[in-house]
């Protein structure tokens, strides 16, 4: 569906028959609940983790704990029940949301919903570049080294130390933290570690100027996309592509974002 929250590239798909073999021999409900449970786990542990490293870096005006709304209509409803029961299961907290609830806290949305769930304890970055950058300077101020090379190759050493190699100079270490997000793979492939990690790539709109129509994050589940309140802007953000690494931006994919996002707020 070319509006769809889902998009394949054609001239991809041979080369990801792999990796969608392994992608559906997961999704049994055995295998489901198991990635339910230790996500879940690592998600817990996020909230605490971020309030250790904002003990030394100033975040005011760039954090806000409002909490994160997910709002549906009446379709695929069973697929809402399975969620909500998942979450319940784990212990996640969320409160249910009538239609007249969600206006209340977000009069701006145009009324199309049926229901919805609040998780309240739920935090969003007004600027994530800005935090980012804090946290960069106290890894500086602590004594880290950052240095900005193209990584070519990683090796091992006789006593299994690992060796980069990049377009300057080598680099020995005891320990090393492969953190390229969808390049990840070109590394580890060299190292043995046969990872099925395939491209996901997101498209995001920012309409400047419009962030006080919301007052929190919000994610309409029967169209894939949500919306956060930003200082640039509102942030409309969805769809998957499958397509690797290489393949040009679809301005139809973007054009899909605008057209949702006036949907749900047609003042945009």
């Amino acid at each position: 569906n070319s509006t769809g929250p889902l998009s394949l590239k054609w001239n991809y798909v041979h080369k990801m028959v792999p990796w969608f073999y392994k992608f559906v021999k997961n999704c049994s409900k055995k295998k489901m609940m198991h990635t339910a449970k230790y996500m879940h786990q690592i998600l817990d542990l996020a909230l605490p983790a971020y309030d250790e490293l904002f003990q030394d870096v100033n975040v005011s005006g760039l954090v806000e704990s409002k909490g994160i709304i997910y709002f549906w209509t009446n379709k695929d409803l069973k697929s809402r029940e399975l969620e909500i029961n998942i979450r319940n299961e784990l212990g996640v907290r969320q409160q249910l949301l009538t239609p007249y609830e969600i206006h209340d806290l977000e009069p701006h949305i145009k009324q199309i919903y049926h229901g919805g769930v609040l998780y309240p304890y739920a935090r969003h970055a007004r600027n994530p570049g800005k935090i980012l950058l804090k946290l960069f300077d106290l890894f500086l101020k602590k004594g880290g080294l950052f240095k900005r090379q193209n990584v070519q190759t990683i090796s091992f050493t006789a006593d299994s130390k690992p060796v980069i190699k990049t377009d300057l100079n080598y680099y020995t270490f005891d320990k090393l933290v492969v953190s390229c997000g969808a390049f990840s793979k070109k590394l580890t492939d060299q190292v043995d570690e046969k990872i099925p990690l395939d491209t996901e790539r997101g498209y995001h709109v920012h309409f400047k100027g419009h962030d006080h129509l919301l007052s929190r994050p919000v994610i309409f589940l029967n169209r894939g996309f949500g919306i956060t309140p930003m200082e640039q802007g509102l942030r409309v953000v969805g769809t998957v592509e499958f397509g690797g690494l290489d393949n040009p931006l679809s301005k139809k994919r973007i054009q899909n974002l605008v057209n949702s996002a006036k949907y749900l707020f047609p003042k945009l």
